[in-house]
Parts: C-alpha cells; structure tokens; sequence
C-alpha cells in the first residue's frame, strides 16, 4: 500500500515538539482506525476536528493464527504507533497471534507468552517450517480427522505445531479453550474450505521469527530485562464493550483486576527504567485510572459483526508513555 502524504485539517499548537489541539478538549483524544486510514481526533463541547490523518501501511508480514482479541485490524498503523526515533527491542509479552510483531518486522525482539502451546508452536515453525509444512498437508477438514486430532497428543514439536494450527484454522470461531485440565475443547468449525496450510504465509512468518527471541512465562518476569530505549506492548486478555458493571463480571475470568493492577505498575516500572511502553486494553475508567501520567486515547474501530447499518462502533484504550504522533491525550 502507498502511502500519501498526511495533511493537517485543523489548527495545533506546538510546543517543544509536542502538539495540542487549539481550543480546550473534552477527556482524551480518539485515535480512529477507518478505511485505510489513522485520524487522531479531538472532541470539544460543542465542536469536533481532525486534528492530522495518516495513511496505513501494508504490514510486513501477517499472523499464522487465529487469536480472539487479536490485533490484527490494528496492525497496518502498527508504525504509525511506534515511539519517535526507536532503533531498542521490541517487547510483546502477550503474544497471542503476534499481529503487531509480524507487522512490524523488528530486527530484534522477545516474544513470550504464558501459554506453552502456542510458544511451542511459533519456536517449531521458526526452527523447522517444513517439517511443520509437511505435517499440516496430511491434515484433512473432516468431523471426525477434528476431533481425533483434538485428542492426540504430539510426539514433536512439529507435530504440536501441526495440531495447533490445524485446530485453530478448523475450530470453532479459531477460538483457543482449554478445560480445567489444559486439554484442548473447542467444537468443530463450519467452513464453506478453511484454509489448513497457507504455505506463503507460514514461510514468511518463519522468516520474521527467526530474528526473535521466544519465551514462555509471566509477563511480569520476563519484561524486567527490557533497557532504556526499548518498546514493550502489552496487550492483555480483556472484552470490549462491557463499559459499566460488565467489566469486571466478563474480563476477570479473562485477566483479573489483580493482575491488572500488577500490570500498571509494571508499565510505570519499566516507564522509570526510560523504556518505551504502550497498553491496549478495555475503555474504562478503572482501567485508565491505574495509568497515572500516561497518555490516554479512545481507539475507535468499526465492529466487524454485523451488516450495514447493524454494524457498530468498537472503543478501546491505548496508553502510553509517549504521545502518539505527538499528540498529547489526557484522561477526562
């Protein structure tokens, strides 16, 4: 995609670098993702401009998986989002389907993740694509070659990334769901023809891989060896559009408050050790209020469920240490 030059369609202010809208704003700037396009808005009580709009870019690579909460609608403004003039390491310790990474393309990163599986899964295709190739194409979209597979367990790390591609190209939703015994249990999906071995797409992914570092364990541990100038993204497991008493109803079986309330102190930690951090997580305002001195923006995307007019608006936080494209964005 070609990028065209962005235009400024209403008045800042600049100061030392960083812009301000001209006239007071209500609550945080909204970051829009659209058509193509980023635009960073600000909103008044009575008046509402685009404050510069930035044409997305074609990621470098694209996600092997499926991943629910993924990000891959954010990845094309995945540089848009970076921190001015970063050269450190990338950080995504709640990899998932690695969007953002495979967008990005760093020259170096840690990629890590608490689920062993998946970890396993992305080292195998790193070290041995073929192998895990020539596995996936002896795989078959058929009711019972699913659930037969959902039961084996592998011998090889190849095979564990066979199995969990396949599953997740074939189940349900390519939802990931383990019962209290870690075992696999997502039903079967049905496809009009699922598509079990993008060979493309995995050969490319492997080729990003290989310039990363990958770790399994608890996010807390692994960014403490992130150093000043780094970028770590942090991306926890979290449900949209439960703004009010639903928050904590939905998103603690996901990640707790608990661990939320670890994870912003984590932020300010690595913050204070002069790394780059950014969080994406659900809009609300007890999460937004654990992030005192970040830059708040609402990420609006439109909803992919639905059709036409059906179709609604999805809002998300994202703060981070650094303004986004200079724009400063305060809490309301």
């Amino acid at each position: 995609m070609r990028k065209r030059p962005a235009s400024a369609l209403a008045q800042t202010t600049s100061f030392s670098g960083i812009s301000k809208p001209a006239f007071p704003v209500s609550g945080p700037l909204t970051i829009q993702i659209e058509r193509g396009q980023l635009r960073v808005i600000a909103v008044a009580a009575r008046s509402r401009a685009t404050l510069c709009t930035k044409d997305l870019c074609e990621p470098a690579a694209k996600p092997v998986l499926k991943w629910a909460g993924g990000k891959q609608w954010l990845a094309p403004a995945a540089q848009l989002l970076m921190p001015p003039n970063f050269v450190g390491r990338y950080w995504e310790p709640f990899l998932g389907g690695g969007a953002l990474f495979f967008a990005l393309s760093p020259k170096r990163a840690t990629l890590s993740d608490k689920n062993e599986e998946l970890i396993h899964t992305y080292t195998a295709l790193r070290d041995d694509p073929e192998a895990v190739v020539d596995l996936l194409r002896r795989h078959r979209y058929k009711y019972r070659f699913y659930y037969r597979t959902r039961k084996r367990v592998p011998r090889s790390p190849q095979g564990t990334a066979a199995r969990m591609i396949y599953l997740n190209r074939t189940c349900w939703n390519g939802l990931y769901r383990v019962n209290r015994k870690g075992q696999f249990n997502t039903p079967f999906g049905r496809f009009v023809n699922p598509t079990i071995c993008a060979r493309d797409r995995i050969d490319v992914a492997a080729g990003k891989l290989s310039q990363a570092q990958l770790r399994v364990g608890d996010f807390a541990e692994i960014v403490k060896e992130a150093e000043p100038g780094d970028w770590v993204y942090l991306d926890p497991p979290y449900i949209t559009g439960h703004r009010n008493n639903g928050f904590l109803k939905y998103n603690a079986q996901l990640f707790t408050w608990a661990d939320q309330k670890r994870l912003a102190q984590c932020a300010k930690t690595l913050v204070e050790k002069g790394v780059n951090v950014m969080v994406t997580n659900a809009d609300h305002g007890r999460v937004a209020s654990l992030y005192a001195g970040f830059h708040y923006y609402r990420l609006t995307r439109t909803s992919l469920v639905g059709v036409g007019s059906s179709r609604g608006t999805v809002t998300e936080a994202l703060l981070s240490s650094y303004p986004i494209l200079g724009y400063e964005s305060e809490k309301e």
